[in-house]
């Protein structure tokens, strides 16, 4: 079997209210019996690993938006789909709501005192074997060829959670690591050739620029010292979703990340 990523009817009303928005409601009435309904597509969308026979590429995406109707959440599906059907296999996770299999819950991003203490212990930090959510995540980025982030920009820049899934999962030993003899940073993370970024943002990109974009500069800049030489970053994002936006524009966005993962 080729295999597949099915989109329930669930899945399907949950990506018409993510068209309409993250107002909370609609048609006019509230969206959380549809929030409820899709519990069990968003777990499915989310927390599975989708394979096919002849694969391409091994590709972990991480979305992080709480709201299950989300714009994100539609766009995490959409890469999901383009991804398999390019045949590559795909572990896909919402930070918060991590698969049941490891915990499930929300993804703490704080760092704890003992993580801090314990930070330069090179592969011995406890998290990396006590706490099953960065156990997996850290699994995941090993057995990666590609990660792609999906995101809603914030006050131009990443989500908190995003910050805490960098800050306690490229720990030394992961993400880099420090190589005594040589007095220099190694880079961690050499298997990662490729990082996809897929966000949105409340203003135009005009404003965007003028007021800087704190997200992508980590990112595309110092992120990308912690994986392969010559990692190659494509960044993909709608902008003015704070506006009167037609549907069709946030439609047309969907198809294009889709159509542009299954190439990927």
């Amino acid at each position: 079997r080729r295999g597949s990523s099915t989109l329930s009817i669930a899945s399907s009303r949950m990506l018409r209210a993510a068209l309409r928005g993250v107002s909370g409601t609609i048609g006019g009435r509230a969206a959380a019996p549809v929030a409820r309904a899709c519990g069990a597509a968003r777990q499915a969308a989310f927390g599975a690993q989708f394979q096919r026979r002849e694969m391409s590429g091994k590709v972990f995406v991480v979305c992080c938006n709480p709201v299950g109707e989300s714009f994100s959440n539609a766009i995490a599906e959409s890469c999901a789909k383009g991804l398999v059907a390019g045949g590559n296999e795909v572990r896909s996770i919402n930070l918060y709501k991590m698969p049941q299999e490891v915990g499930g819950g929300e993804f703490s991003p704080i760092v704890s005192l003992k993580e801090r203490k314990e930070y330069f212990n090179e592969n011995e930090q406890s998290a990396l074997t006590q706490d099953g959510h960065v156990k997996y995540i850290v699994e995941s980025l090993r057995w990666s060829d590609s990660l792609v982030l999906i995101y809603p920009t914030w006050w131009f820049n990443i989500p908190a959670i995003l910050k805490g899934f960098f800050d306690r999962c490229f720990v030394p030993g992961v993400g880099f690591r420090y190589d005594k003899v040589a007095q220099k940073r190694m880079t961690g993370l050499t298997n990662i050739k490729k990082v996809g970024v897929l966000t949105s943002y409340g203003f135009t990109k005009e404003e965007v620029d003028k007021a800087g974009d704190a997200g992508q500069l980590m990112i595309s800049g110092g992120m990308t010292m912690l994986f392969a030489e010559k990692c190659e970053v494509v960044w993909k994002a709608l902008y003015g979703m704070q506006g009167t936006q037609p549907m069709e524009v946030r439609t047309q966005f969907l198809q294009e990340v889709e159509d542009m993962y299954k190439k990927w």
